[in-house]
């Protein structure tokens, strides 16, 4: 747990250090500076709608998982309410670090917290892939299993 933790304090340094220079030109594919909404599907970060700014944003969606519990897989559902920052919002990949609260629709498994970390790919102006993994930690059990975390978006 601590490794990881210190993984991502690592991987966000540089998107706090990095800073864009006024007379840097906007890529094509890259989003103006203005506010956006994103519709996301899957797990990166889950069903719902992201809004979004520069670098950060803030999202709320469905995050579907399988957990192996009492010996055997199963589906588990979390709404995540959380943040991300992109390393470079204006290229076409990106580097990304979220942190989430996940509240358990599913009963069995408890109220967890979530963090992620990935890459982000544009495909134009309106569409975009991520794939990462998270850290699902649920502090009232001490459990915590590691996801895969793929997604889309379209932007609008």
């Amino acid at each position: 747990m601590r490794r990881f933790l210190s993984i991502v304090l690592v991987a966000a340094v540089p998107f706090t250090a990095h800073a864009q220079s006024a007379d840097a030109p906007q890529s094509a594919t890259g989003p103006s500076n203005g506010w956006h909404a994103t519709l996301t599907v899957f797990r990166s970060p889950g069903t719902g709608i992201q809004v979004s700014k520069g670098r950060f944003a803030a999202f709320v969606a469905h995050y579907p998982t399988v957990i192996e519990r009492d010996g055997e897989p199963r589906n588990t559902q979390f709404i995540r309410i959380g943040v991300a920052a992109y390393g470079r919002p204006e290229a076409g990949t990106s580097p990304y670090v979220s942190l989430s609260l996940a509240p358990s629709l599913t009963e069995g498994w408890p109220n967890s917290g979530l963090a992620d970390v990935g890459v982000r790919r544009r495909f134009g102006n309106r569409f975009s892939g991520q794939l990462g993994v998270a850290l699902l930690y649920a502090p009232e059990t001490k459990e915590s299993r590691v996801n895969p975390t793929v997604g889309m978006g379209v932007r609008f």
